[in-house]
């Protein structure tokens, strides 16, 4: 018996066999709002009140969203790269089923102090 190993890990259990392009119809990009990977995403009420009618990945991205969540922590609870998370949560975005909190910058475009130093004592915590 010979295994194909291209066609890469077997699913886990209860995993889904549905391959992550088709989530995002082959879209890299989302085709309404461009959103930085450094963003923090929150559901709105509109979301949580649109939910029903979304699709599952969509409705798990809002009901864990209560939350602010970064893109890695969607792509995780979805289980797929963060490239398709980020489609994902920027269609959300467009339709205002998500609020963007976007990193302390400054004037230069570059991370403030503060956020560099939340995130250093996030690290040394763990």
């Amino acid at each position: 018996m010979t295994v194909d190993r291209r066609a890469g890990p077997p699913p886990r259990d209860g995993g889904r066999v549905v391959p992550n392009y088709a989530f995002t119809a082959g879209r890299t990009r989302s085709t309404k709002l461009d959103m930085p990977m450094e963003a923090l995403v929150t559901a709105t009420d509109l979301g949580l009140a649109k939910r029903a009618g979304l699709t599952p990945e969509q409705r798990s991205i809002l009901e864990a969203a209560v939350e602010p969540l970064s893109l890695a922590e969607i792509g995780s609870l979805l289980g797929v790269p963060i490239g398709v998370a980020r489609v994902l949560v920027s269609d959300l975005a467009a339709d205002d089923h998500l609020a963007v909190h976007l990193p302390l910058v400054g004037a230069d475009g570059r991370p403030r102090r503060e956020l560099l130093e939340r995130l250093l004592d996030g690290l040394r915590a763990r």
